[in-house]
């Protein structure tokens, strides 16, 4: 970026991170444990969809905001997500109301009455709906971003209804010099200037706006999960992670880049899920800020052991020469994320810290146990590869 750009950069985030006036604050009409109904926007993601079956486990009615033309459409929408992640056995359709409408359009596009009627049904909302792409500039998601959290409050206050939102780890990156204090739930974040990737500007704006709707006293909950990888039970991944497909391009140019700067921490979907619906089902934890993070972050020379482990036997070469091979063919994995990889191997990951959201987790799992978070070891990664070798995108070791 030039200087001008920055300027520029930083004059937008700024603009965009101003809450409206007409967002207000109200008492929730239900308390956390006895919300009954919630609204689910993002359901046709990846997260979204694991998040959709952890609240019918909790018995809940789950009404799913879908980007369609008709509540047909929307169902076939879902059904297609629920058959990409291996759930079709695991969420009855029936239990599911379909409402057709999009996050970004006044009263997300309803008709007065239909808006009217959904707000007094739900008790929370649970806001996953993002654009995941670390290719897309701020510039391009800052309307979803901002019209969609706008109108996401509006409608937690037209239904008195808490707000859950599901932002990122990744809204400290940028920060430069100490990276080896973790980021606990109450750590400063970004500048947002200085980040890297358009998606982490968006949630960084996100969260701006969120403060202040909870300074005006709107019961506004933050879930910032790390790098969220698949199911633990069955291995269903999305193949569109980054470090999914930094591995899925390795395996395909048969070459790995020795002591590449690739350090994150990883965390299971349905662990992520798990903590977030036993956190905002606690009167107590509304208006928090909470993190769900794996047990320790897991580095480049870590992801090789799996790989091997797994059963591929890749030749180990520099990173300029992995880059070559990488480069040399349109249809690899990574190719169209090579100008991203450069930036992420540049930027160094903080670790994390989530005491205070283990704090809200003992005893919340099933039969009275803790809510834990499953390490990401070989085993674990086998069964993910497997996934991905059922589906076609991996070929078998």
């Amino acid at each position: 970026m030039t200087s001008l750009e920055i300027e520029g950069d930083a004059t937008q985030l700024a603009q965009d991170s101003v809450l409206a006036a007409d967002v207000q604050g109200f008492t929730p009409r239900t308390t956390a444990g006895q919300a009954k109904a919630v609204l689910l926007t993002g359901a046709t993601g990846f997260l979204g969809v694991f998040l959709l079956r952890e609240l019918l486990a909790a018995d809940l009615t789950v009404y799913c905001l879908v980007r369609a033309d008709s509540e047909e459409a929307g169902r076939d929408r879902l059904r297609a997500n629920l058959e990409t992640y291996d759930l079709t056995d695991q969420i009855a359709m029936e239990r599911i109301e379909i409402v057709p409408g999009d996050i970004t359009l006044p009263r997300f596009g309803l008709a007065e009455d239909d808006y009217q009627v959904l707000s007094g049904q739900v008790d929370a909302v649970y806001h996953t709906a993002a654009k995941v792409n670390f290719l897309t500039p701020y510039k391009w998601l800052r309307k979803s971003t901002v019209s969609g959290i706008h109108e996401v409050l509006r409608f937690a206050g037209a239904s008195r209804a808490a707000l859950h939102h599901i932002s990122t780890t990744g809204v400290f990156s940028g920060q430069t010099g100490d990276n080896t204090t973790p980021r606990g739930e109450h750590h400063v974040t970004g500048p947002a200037v200085g980040m890297p990737l358009g998606y982490t500007k968006s949630k960084w704006v996100a969260e701006q706006l969120l403060a202040q709707a909870r300074d005006r006293g709107v019961p506004v909950t933050v879930h910032r999960p790390t790098q969220v990888w698949g199911d633990s039970r069955s291995g269903a991944c999305q193949r569109n992670d980054f470090v999914w497909r930094f591995v899925i391009g390795s395996i395909q140019a048969g070459v790995y880049p020795r002591n590449f700067r690739l350090k994150m921490n990883l965390v299971p979907v349905d662990y992520v899920c798990a903590a977030v619906v036993a956190v905002s089902r606690q009167d107590a934890a509304v208006g928090g800020i909470f993190h769900q993070i794996g047990p320790a972050a897991i580095d480049s020379v870590a992801i090789r052991d799996f790989i091997a482990a797994a059963g591929y036997d890749l030749k180990e070469v520099s990173v300029i020469k992995w880059l070559k091979a990488i480069s040399a063919d349109v249809s690899n994995a990574m190719f169209p994320l090579i100008r991203t990889t450069m930036l992420m191997e540049q930027e160094e990951q903080p670790p994390f810290s989530d005491e205070i959201t283990r704090g809200f987790l003992g005893g919340t799992g099933p039969d009275g146990t803790d809510v834990t978070c499953p390490a990401i070891d070989a085993a674990l990664f086998a069964t993910y590869a497997e996934f991905f070798v059922r589906r076609g995108f991996l070929p078998a070791p």
